[in-house]
C-alpha cells in the first residue's frame, strides 16, 4: 500500500537512487527530476504529496522551484535540500511556504521522519480544507460540529507528540487520560494493562475513579466490560449498559454507567490493556466520533506503554545488575552484610515522616542501596581490618561515594540518584566528602541518606569495635545535629524511632 506520491528534484543521480530507495522502502512512490525545469514540469502533470528540491540546481534556483510549484499547487508540502545551509537562505525558503528543510549529508531516519511529517501535515491541511468546504455547505449546528472535529484531530497530534516525549510509564498514562479526559468532557476514564504475572487486568491511572475501585479491580480476560474487550480484541461502544445484554445483569465493572467507550490497547497484535470513557459531562451518548477518536489515541497509546514499559523493564535489569555488586561487597564482609538493607529503612522511614513525595522517597531508597557501591572497588584487606584504619587506607575508603558515582554515571536514567549517592558523605557543616558542601547545598535526600547510614554504622558490630548501645548512638546523632547532620532531619529520625522501635537492627 503506498503512502503517497514523491517528486524529488535534485541534480545528482546518486542522490536522487538514494532517496528513491529510502522512500520506496517507506511505501512512498517515488519520482526525480534532475533538473528544475523538468521537475515543475513533472510538478504540473501530476499530483504530489511531497515536494524535495535542492537550493542548488545548475538550470534553475532551488527558490525558484519552489516559488513555481506553489503557485501550481499552494497546498504543496516542500521540503528543501541544501549542502551549505545558512540561516537567511533558510528563512527565505521557509517565509516562501516551505515546510521543512534537509541538510546534507542525509541522514536516513531524518529524511524519513521529516516526510512523513510533511505528508501528514498536507494530509491535514488538505482535510481541513475540505471540511471547511462541507462547513459553508451546512447549517449553525454542523458548522459548530466540523469545528469542534477538527479541533480534536489538532489535539490528537499533539497527544501523538507528548506520547513521545517520555518514556515513563507513569508520564505516559497520564497524558492519555488528561486528554481523553479533556477533550472528550467525561466524568470517568481509566487505563487498565495486563498483569504478566496474573494475566489479569488492573487499573494504573484513572481519573473520576474512587481510590479503593482503582486498588481492588482485577479482572479476568471475558469477565466485565474490560475483560471482554480484552479477549474479542474490538473496541466497544455502548449507549446504555443497564439495557445491553452483555454487561446490564452480571458486570464486574459496575462503577460505569450509561453511555461508554471501551477499547484494547493493541501493540504488535497483543492487547496490552484497555482504556474506557465513561459518561459525558453533558449526559449526551458517545458518538461514532467519539469512538473513532478514542480508537486513533490507543493506537498511539499501546506502542508508547509498550515502550516505556521495555524501557522499564531494562531499568529494572540494569539496577538488578547493579544491585548484584552491592550484594558482593556485603558478602565478603560480615560486619556490614544487610548494612544498605538497614540504612534504607531507616532513610525511607524519615523521608516519609517529612512528609517527601513518591518520586523523592524512591530516588532515595535506591540510593541507599547503591550507596557503597564504590566499595567494590576497595581492597578487602581495608574492608574487613581488624584495627583502626591507618590515614592512607582512610582516604582510599573516602573515595567510594565518588567511586559509586562513577560507576553509575553511565545509567542516565537514575539521575537524582547518582547525585544522593556521591554526596551521601558531606557534613551540614561543610567538612566531609567528596566536595565540601555545606547545609542546603547537599541533597536533602543525601542529607537524610547521611543520618540512616551513621546510625547503622554506629549500631552495628566493626571488625575494629562492638557497636554502639542504642542510647549512645541516638546521643551521638543528636550532639552532631547542625554540624555534621541536617537538624531536620535529625528530629524527623528521632521522631521515627520513637514511633518505629522496631525499625532498630543491631547485627
Amino acid at each position: 500500500m503506498e503512502n503517497g506520491n514523491i517528486l524529488v528534484v535534485e541534480d545528482e543521480l546518486i542522490l536522487c537512487n538514494l532517496l528513491s530507495d529510502v522512500l520506496s522502502d517507506k511505501g512512498y512512490k517515488v519520482r526525480y527530476a534532475q533538473s528544475g525545469v523538468e521537475g515543475i514540469r513533472i510538478a504540473r502533470e501530476d499530483n504530489f504529496d511531497v515536494i524535495i528540491t535542492d537550493l542548488k540546481i545548475p538550470d534553475k534556483d532551488g527558490i525558484e522551484v519552489l516559488k513555481e510549484v506553489k503557485k501550481i499547487n499552494p497546498d504543496n508540502a516542500v521540503i528543501v535540500v541544501t549542502g551549505y545551509p545558512s540561516f537567511e537562505t533558510v528563512q527565505a525558503a521557509l517565509r516562501l511556504g516551505a515546510y521543512d528543510y534537509l541538510t546534507k549529508p542525509f541522514n536516513i531516519d531524518e529524511i524519513a521522519f521529516v516526510v512523513k511529517r510533511a505528508a501528514d501535515f498536507r494530509n491535514l491541511t488538505l482535510t481541513n480544507k475540505r471540511l471547511m468546504k462541507e462547513l459553508e455547505q451546512q447549517n449553525i449546528k454542523l458548522e459548530e460540529k466540523v469545528r469542534e472535529r477538527t479541533k480534536e484531530l489538532t489535539l490528537f497530534y499533539e497527544i501523538g507528540r507528548k506520547l513521545l516525549s517520555t518514556l515513563k510509564l507513569e508520564e505516559v498514562l497520564r497524558i492519555i487520560v488528561d486528554n481523553v479526559t479533556g477533550i472528550l468532557n467525561v466524568e470517568m476514564c481509566s487505563i487498565l494493562l495486563i498483569d504478566k504475572e496474573t494475566s489479569q487486568l488492573l487499573i494504573k491511572s484513572a481519573y473520576g475513579l474512587d481510590s479503593k475501585i482503582i486498588t481492588q479491580t482485577r479482572l479476568k480476560p471475558g469477565e466485565g466490560i474490560s475483560g471482554w474487550v480484552m479477549q474479542h480484541k474490538e473496541p466497544l461502544l455502548v449507549e446504555d449498559i443497564e439495557t445491553d445484554p452483555r454487561f446490564a445483569r452480571d458486570s464486574h465493572e459496575k462503577y460505569y454507567t450509561h453511555s461508554f467507550i471501551s477499547v484494547p490497547l493493541i501493540a504488535k497484535d497483543e492487547v496490552v490493556g484497555v482504556i474506557n470513557v465513561n459518561n459525558k459531562k453533558t449526559k449526551e451518548i458517545f458518538t461514532k466520533d467519539d469512538l473513532r477518536f478514542v480508537s486513533g489515541v490507543a493506537n498511539e497509546a499501546a506502542i508508547a506503554i509498550e515502550n516505556a514499559q521495555l524501557y522499564t523493564s531494562l531499568e529494572d535489569t540494569y539496577i538488578k545488575t547493579v544491585m548484584s555488586l552491592t550484594s558482593a561487597i556485603d558478602a565478603k564482609d560480615h560486619y556490614t552484610m544487610n548494612h544498605s538493607e538497614h540504612v534504607t529503612d531507616y532513610a525511607v522511614a524519615i523521608a516519609k515522616e517529612m512528609g517527601l513525595s513518591a518520586a523523592e522517597i524512591e530516588d532515595i531508597r535506591r540510593a541507599c542501596q547503591l550507596h557503597d557501591l564504590g566499595k567494590i572497588g576497595v581492597h578487602d584487606q581495608i574492608l574487613t581490618k581488624p584495627d583502626k584504619l591507618n590515614p592512607d587506607e582512610w582516604e582510599e575508603i573516602k573515595l567510594h561515594s565518588s567511586k559509586s558515582a562513577e560507576i553509575l554515571k553511565p545509567l542516565a536514567f537514575l539521575g537524582e540518584v547518582i547525585i544522593l549517592v556521591e554526596q551521601h558523605h558531606e557534613r551540614y557543616d561543610g567538612a566531609g566528602y567528596p566536595h565540601g558542601l555545606k547545609g542546603d547545598q547537599i541533597k536533602l535526600g543525601a542529607r537524610i541518606l547521611a543520618v540512616a547510614d551513621s546510625f547503622d554504622a554506629m549500631v552495628t558490630q566493626r571488625p575494629y569495635r562492638q557497636g554502639l548501645n542504642i542510647d549512645v548512638a541516638i546521643e551521638e546523632i543528636k550532639k552532631n545535629s547542625g554540624i555534621q547532620f541536617d537538624p531536620k532531619v535529625v528530629e524527623a529520625f528521632l521522631i521515627v524511632l520513637k514511633r518505629q522501635p522496631e525499625l532498630i537492627r543491631t547485627t
